[in-house]
Formats: C-alpha cells, structure tokens, sequence
C-alpha cells in the first residue's frame, strides 16, 4: 500500500545522449514520468490512464529580491533548468477488497468495502531539475488518501474469510454458539466433577481426621486406664490394691492382665505378690529352672555339667493356700530324675521337695524367683526361675 505520508519520489530520468547545456524544459521526458507514476501505484490498481500537464515551475527558494539567485544568475536563466509537470493517474481497482468485522477462531467474518472496478484519479506534481547527467524529477502524491480505507483482497485476510451476513456465516455463527455452550456445559461439568472430588477428598480427610482423633481418645483413655491401674496397685491402701489386681485379671484384656501381674509382682506387697504368683505358676504347665554352679563347692561345675536342664512340671495349683503337686527332676544324676514333687507358695517363696532333691526360690525386685536346688549327694546348685 502507498504510504500515507508527503509522498515525495526523487528520481533521475536519462535521456538517451548527455544534454548539451542550456536545454529547454520542453525536453523533459514525459513519457518517463508516467511510468514512474504508474509504478508507485499499489498492485491491487490497475492503471488505466496518465495524463500530464507541464506547469509554471514554481519560484525556487532562496531567490534574492532584485530577482536573481544566490550565486549572482538570473532568475531567467535558472528557469531553464527547471520544469513542473502535473500528472492525473485513472486508476481501476482490479478485485473486490474486504475489511474484517470479527474473528471466532479461525473464522473470519468479513463485510466488503470496494467492489473490482471502483475508479480513482490520483493526482501527482513531479518537479524536474536539469543537471549534468539529465533531469532528475521529484514526484509528489497530492492526494495519497484515494489509495487508503478500501480494505484488502480476499487472499490477504486471515483465517477462513466468510462473508458477514450471509447463510454461511449465519451457518457457523450458530454452530460457532453451539460449540461455546457445548464447551461452556462441558466446563461446569469439568468443575462440578472437580468439586465433587474436592468434596469426597474433604470428606475422606475429615473421616480420617476423626478416625485419628477417636484412637488419640482410645489410646488417652487406655493409657489413663493403665496409669490409674498401676497407680491403685502401687497406692498405700492394701484392700484397693487387691480389688485393683482381681478387676484386672477378672477383665477380659490381656494387656491389663500382663500389666496388673508385672505391677503386682513389683509392688513389693507380700500378699499381693503371692496372689500373682499364684496366677501366673496357674498359667504355666512347665517351668524351666536355670542353675548355675557356686564358687563355695569347686565341684559344682562339673555337677552342673552332668545334670542337665531342671525342668519344674505342674499339674495342679491350689488358688486358696497355693500348694502345688507335679513333677520335679533333670535328666542327669539318677537321684535328680524327675519323680513326683510337691510343694508350696508361702506370701512369695516357693518351695518344691522331690525325691532326694528340693527346690527353694524367692520373689526378687528383678521379677526373678531366685535361690537354690539340693539334692542329698550333689553340691548345692544356684537356681533361678524367670517371671515372664
């Protein structure tokens, strides 16, 4: 498209020989104006008619006012070497033109603005100055508008052109209103399933929240159980202690029951730790005993290593005075062979007599049955028996 600006085109027009000075303004090369003329007409014209017209040259600038020019020639003589021409150009725009009225993705919506042979005169003023090498001409577009505000060719706009107002765009307008509702209602189902995810995972985090909180409440409420259970055996009041042990062992928790026997064990209380003896000597069908040799008879040892494992083996217990009747024995010396035992829980010591041999512990602070196995030849053996 032609600029909108001063259009000013210098350009130099040799004639066929160098000029011999002083030449005439009639000697300007018309013909030659012309095509310049038509050539900064914009493709999408076509060029139908240049007509030219010489002119008066204007009066060039900086003339002195007694009429002669600044290098002392005359006004006269400078004339000659100047020639203005005024130039008509009928255009023919040479396909219809277009201006866009709105875009929906690759659709363009278009409106037409010129039809193909609209007519326009551009007018041009070329001004000729003769120099050493020729005329050189400056063409100056008076009215540049007449090329501007007629849109483009159809092969220039973007997109898919479609002509505003016609079935066709009707047609894709509405498939156009189609597709955004289809998009739109697929938008609020996109979000009303993201909202209802959003609102099943709040669900499934408040429900695990809450799990959380009610076993943090479960296990609070379990730990003051056991605290406070631990506390009533370990308190200064022997009945509470009691009812504290029986309530425990009676339930139907095998925690409290280990936690109720290893605090009745501890408690340091005779009748208390006898009550736990006795449960838990009830609860063991086989109660292996470990012996180890004393530094008192150097032959211990080797009685240690003959007598093998001494395994204390119940039958029956009786929970009112705590005797007890089984088998006692190792499978070593024929005097230690396990034979039928007998014994009894006194507060917490146990005593067991078998054949030629009997057994002695008492309850320590370490939960441990400690003190001796004797058999009627053999050295005195350490024995302990672990409360478990």
């Amino acid at each position: 498209m032609v600029r909108p600006a001063a259009w000013g085109i210098a350009v130099t027009l040799l004639a066929g020989l160098t000029p011999v000075l002083p030449a005439r303004a009639s000697d300007l090369p018309i013909d030659r104006i012309r095509a310049e003329v038509s050539r900064l007409v914009p493709p999408l014209w076509t060029v139908e008619e240049v007509t030219a017209e010489p002119v008066p040259a204007p009066t060039p600038d900086g003339k002195a006012p007694d009429g002669k020019a600044p290098d002392g020639k005359t006004a006269a003589k400078s004339a000659d070497s100047r020639a203005a021409v005024r130039i008509a150009a009928k255009l023919r725009l040479a396909k219809p033109t277009y201006a866009v009225d709105s875009r929906d993705g690759a659709v363009t919506f278009i409106r037409p603005v010129a039809d193909a042979g609209l007519e326009k005169t551009l007018a041009a003023t070329a001004l000729a100055t003769l120099g050493p090498n020729g005329w050189s001409a400056r063409i100056e577009l008076r009215n540049p508008e007449v090329l501007e505000g007629i849109g483009q060719p159809l092969e220039e706009l973007p997109g898919r052109p479609v002509l505003a107002g016609s079935a066709e765009a009707n047609r894709l307008r509405d498939q156009i209103a189609r597709d955004a509702e289809a998009r739109g209602a697929e938008e609020d189902a996109r979000r009303h399933r993201e909202e209802d995810l959003l609102a099943r995972q709040a669900a499934a985090t408040k429900a695990e929240e809450e799990r959380a909180a009610a076993e943090r409440r479960q296990e609070e409420a379990r730990a003051a159980r056991i605290a406070e259970l631990r506390a009533r055996i370990a308190g200064a009041d022997r009945p509470a202690r009691i009812a504290a042990y029986e309530a425990a062992l009676g339930g139907n928790d095998p925690a409290l029951r280990q936690i109720a026997l290893e605090a009745a064990l501890q408690s340091r209380d005779p009748v208390l730790g006898n009550l736990a003896l006795k449960d838990w000597i009830a609860r063991h069908k086989a109660v292996p005993v470990q012996l180890y040799a004393t530094k008192e008879d150097p032959h211990s040892e080797t009685v240690l290593n003959n007598l093998g494992p001494l395994t204390l083996e119940i039958d029956s217990v009786n929970p009112v005075n705590g005797a007890l009747a089984g088998r006692l024995g190792a499978p070593g010396y024929s005097i230690a062979k396990p034979s039928a035992a007998v014994g009894a829980l006194a507060q917490t010591t146990l005593t067991v007599n078998a054949y030629g041999c009997a057994l002695s512990l008492r309850l320590t602070e370490q939960q441990t049955l400690d003190g001796l196995f004797r058999c009627q030849t053999l050295p005195a053996l350490i024995a302990r028996v672990v409360v478990d």
